[in-house]
């Protein structure tokens, strides 16, 4: 917040004032008694404000309602005014803010101050796209009876944070063809647990409470409960945020790149965390390096969602800096990887690669726009057409390869494919020795 400034005389003010001077002088000279007539409601004006001019600074305090929010909610920038006596109106105006609309759509709101020198101002505040930036500078302006002196303040630049909105997804297939019912899915080993597999003879280590009385009674042998070991699926979603392809119109127009492959992680993370599955996160091509360990939950769906408004690629910042997927060989994977990429950049198709080399199960999703290659530029037009000629050759390679690559369309998206993957992994395998 900058500095106060204290009250001060309005141009408004200085006009009446200096207007009644000159009438009164000219009646005196030249002996007007109507020029008097006329400078008089004026002279008393000036005297007045003059006499009511506020001497209390006003105590100003603001804030954000909620400071996080999904894309496409709103929430209310208050401030209040105290102290003054003597203010008579209060208004404060928005600058523009980029995904940002107010309401009022001009962004400047009135109010009338009240009898011991108070005001209440808010003005509404829309999110249209993910991210965290910092809502525009609001100005506050406090007028004295008759506009005649005023006191104005700057207000502290708030940051909002807009958590991406996931998109419409759910996913039927079990990616784990196993015996133990844990959560959604199930278990292929014994261990500890609570899903309930058999009985048992005891063995050295089971603990006192697996016992099952009922049954040592009668075989008069000590018998213990045995169970499912508790095991979860492990989702790593992999973001390229190397570039941001395509227009983003906010969450009421077109997606980009970007847009698409958030949107499209925080739906799949909403989908296995809240479930009980493990979702991990990380990102390559950013300006810094974003992360999100394995974890479950609505906590764990919180982290990522913040992680993933985070996300910023390194084209868009000062800075010299970029995390590179070479960087991510080795540290990502889980039992199914899942990659949002424009497949534009060859580092991206370098990993999908890597990560399949190494056996692990990895779902390309492709975010690129469809409208990408539309230009009013008949030459940028025609390198896109190029590019995408290349991008072709290089998806059938990886299709090749062994690594199928989807386009996003929301609910059952992954269902086929993960039945695939369920199935191949009961498969018998031929073993290298």
């Amino acid at each position: 917040m900058t500095d106060p400034i204290g009250w001060r005389p309005t141009v408004a003010f200085f006009r009446v004032a200096a207007g009644a001077a000159v009438l009164v002088a000219g009646a005196l000279i030249w002996r007007r008694p109507d020029l008097l007539v006329i400078a008089t409601p004026a002279a008393m004006l000036t005297v007045w404000s003059t006499m009511t001019r506020p001497s209390a600074t006003p105590a100003f305090d603001d804030s954000l309602m909620h400071p996080t929010i999904r894309e496409g909610d709103a929430t209310t920038w208050r401030a209040e005014l105290r102290g003054a006596r003597g203010l008579d109106l209060a208004v404060a105006t928005l600058d523009d803010s980029p995904w940002v609309d107010a309401r009022p759509a001009s962004g400047v709101v009135t109010t009338a101050a009240a009898a011991d020198g108070s005001a209440r101002l808010a003005i509404g505040l829309r999110s249209a796209r993910w991210g965290i930036r910092p809502v525009g500078r609001i100005h506050v302006v406090g007028a004295s009876p008759w506009a005649s002196f005023r006191w104005a303040v700057t207000a502290r630049r708030h940051s909002l944070t807009t958590l991406p909105l996931p998109a419409v997804f759910d996913a039927d297939a079990s990616s784990r063809p196993s015996n133990g019912l844990v959560g959604v899915h199930r278990s292929l080993r014994a261990g500890e647990g609570n899903e309930f597999a058999g009985i048992r003879p005891f063995q050295p280590g089971d603990r006192m409470r697996r016992i099952n009385w009922t049954r040592s009674m009668r075989t008069t042998e000590l018998q213990v409960n045995s169970t499912w070991a508790d095991l979860d699926t492990h989702i790593a979603l992999v973001v390229d945020a190397t570039d941001d392809y395509g227009i983003s119109e906010g969450i009421d127009g077109r997606a980009s790149s970007l847009d698409g492959a958030v949107r499209a992680a925080g739906a799949i993370a909403e989908q296995y965390a809240v479930r009980g599955e493990r979702v991990s996160v990380r990102a390559f091509g950013t300006a810094i390096a974003h992360t999100v360990r394995p974890g479950s939950g609505r906590m764990q769906l919180r982290r990522v969602l913040d992680t993933l408004a985070r996300m910023q690629p390194s084209d868009m910042v000062r800075t010299r800096y970029r995390t590179s997927a070479a960087q991510q060989r080795g540290s990502v994977g889980g039992q199914i990887t899942i990659m949002l990429s424009p497949l534009i950049d060859p580092e991206a198709l370098d990993l999908a690669v890597s990560l399949a080399r190494q056996g692990m199960a990895v779902i390309v999703i492709d975010t690129l726009p469809s409208d990408v290659a539309l230009d009013d530029d008949q030459y940028t037009a025609l390198a896109w057409r190029m590019r995408l000629l290349e991008r072709r050759r290089e998806v059938r390679m990886l299709l090749t390869a062994g690594i199928p690559i989807i386009e996003w369309r929301g609910p059952g998206s992954l269902d086929q494919v993960i039945r695939d993957i369920s199935h191949r992994s009961t498969a018998p395998r031929m073993l290298q020795r």
